[in-house]
């Protein structure tokens, strides 16, 4: 297997991930609401790019299975039922509904995999679950698609990657992969007793900090509390295995 590791959504092009395994990472914070929102019953969530096309194809479903989620630069859209926290999505917020999501960035790294032959969505909630299903498909690559934040490398992303590696390779020996793999294999592995200090020493964790979110960083630093996988396949983001994952969370 060898894993190829792009820093940010801007450094891929769609036909980079044609007939590819891919996998997108937003850990702060579109991909942990994401995993949160299914693991509490969300029924499928459309990751969308505007708010405007989320009001227009959630037009197709009654408000009552509707739910309108998202942010720009971590504030939340007006007249939306809720933003980015994966805090919100409570089950009795979200069993059942429909969640159309729109983010700056998490979302639009999604949208750009429409040509992947499997894409997968991967936060540190649920990464080792991730690396467990992707070690049985066994592809011959995979692509670990990191959002970054507006166009620049951030560390929780790659930290996130490297986290997948890390469980891949407990399960299958040396990984092979590129520069930035490897650079991510060794940043987790440094850090992953420290991952808190570590985000609020950097941009995104001092901003979601400002913007009182700190228990949204505290949140989406905790690890495989969820082992669930979602998959992204004709525009909306679902459960495998669905019936039996909702609400598999561990009590810590």
């Amino acid at each position: 297997m060898y894993i190829r590791i792009y820093a940010t959504h801007q450094d891929v092009k769609k036909k980079d991930l044609k007939n590819k395994k891919v996998v997108v990472i937003d850990t702060l914070r579109a991909t942990s609401t994401i995993v949160t929102a299914l693991a509490h019953g969300c029924r499928q969530i459309f990751p969308v790019s505007t708010t405007n096309e989320a009001k227009i194809l959630s037009s197709s479903w009654s408000k009552e299975e509707v739910v309108l989620g998202g942010e720009y630069r971590g504030y939340r859209f007006a007249h939306f039922n809720y933003g980015n926290s994966p805090l919100e999505y409570e089950e009795e917020a979200i069993k059942g509904k429909n969640l159309f999501l729109v983010t700056t960035n998490g979302t639009v790294a999604l949208q750009k995999t429409s040509e992947a032959s499997e894409v997968l969505v991967a936060s540190l909630l649920n990464g080792r679950a991730i690396a467990d299903y992707i070690s049985h498909i066994d592809p011959a690559q995979v692509i670990l698609l990191c959002s970054g934040t507006q166009g620049h490398f951030c560390l929780e992303d790659t930290i996130t990657a490297g986290k997948i590696i890390y469980h891949l390779s407990e399960k299958e020996g040396e990984i092979e992969g590129d520069e930035m793999a490897i650079a991510a294999l060794q940043l987790y592995q440094l850090n992953k007793d420290q991952l808190l200090e570590l985000m609020k020493l950097t941009d995104h964790g001092q901003r979601l900090i400002e913007q009182g979110y700190e228990q949204d960083l505290n949140f989406c630093l905790r690890e495989d509390i969820y082992p669930i996988i979602p998959q992204l396949s004709l525009s909306r983001i679902r459960l495998l295995n669905r019936g039996e994952n909702i609400g598999m969370e561990k009590k810590l």
